[in-house]
């Protein structure tokens, strides 16, 4: 009987073989990452979602207290004091804070400590370091949001104005500058554009009226014209 010879096959893979693994790793990688990044971005507009919820329920409270008006960034009529009136997070301050006393500064100099809801987690301008405790020194370098309410005197918004706030917007995602809303074109560019990159070129915008949604680039700066 003759013995069965058998064709001798390399052990290895071919060229070929390996090349088509690498091509199907680099696809699912791809694919890996579009998911988590999606997810990712996902989440970040949902907590932005929430915290501008939470802050749209303070401004109410606040406008309750002050005669209908939202606060804005240096509202010059207003009857705060001086420290509230310069940006709209220390007009908020004593009502985010009533129920802890020990966040409230006993001077004008020192800061107002505010949680984390002023934050946004995508925010890379901020300078502050994370820690166990959410409430921080408050100031444009630790506040994610900018006031959109004129500021000029005599014009901060009145809720009173009803039908008009729909397409006002009161506050966005912005880097802050001490004691400015955004009126001008220049503010939108010096204080809006660089938020941009926080949600793939969207911006988290809170209207006047309570709505909260993302809006593009090019439909803001037609809001901006418009505002």
């Amino acid at each position: 009987m003759k013995a069965r010879s058998f064709t001798s096959r390399s052990k290895g893979f071919t060229l070929i073989e390996v090349l088509v693994v690498i091509a199907i790793l680099a696809l699912l990688s791809g694919i890996s990452y579009t998911v988590y990044s999606h997810a990712t971005e996902t989440a970040a507009r949902t907590r932005c979602t929430d915290n501008l919820h939470r802050l749209s329920d303070w401004g109410k409270e606040f406008a309750a207290q002050n005669g209908g008006k939202l606060p804005s960034s240096g509202m010059k009529d207003s009857l705060l004091s001086a420290k509230a009136c310069r940006n709209w997070w220390d007009a908020l301050a004593p009502i985010v804070n009533a129920g802890q006393p020990d966040l409230i500064p006993l001077t004008d100099k020192e800061p107002n400590m505010l949680p984390d809801t002023f934050r946004c987690k995508n925010d890379k301008h901020l300078t502050y370091f994370n820690s166990n405790d959410p409430n921080q020194p408050a100031g444009p370098d630790t506040v994610s949001y900018t006031s959109w309410l004129d500021n000029r005197k005599g014009r901060p918004m009145n809720v009173a104005r009803g039908q008009a706030l729909r397409n006002k917007p009161w506050l966005s995602d912005g880097n802050p500058i001490d004691g400015r809303s955004v009126i001008t074109s220049q503010d939108f560019d010096e204080i809006v554009v660089p938020a941009l990159e926080r949600h793939q070129g969207a911006i988290m915008v809170l209207y006047a009226d309570g709505k909260i949604a993302p809006v593009d680039d090019p439909t803001f700066e037609k809001i901006t014209k418009d505002s």
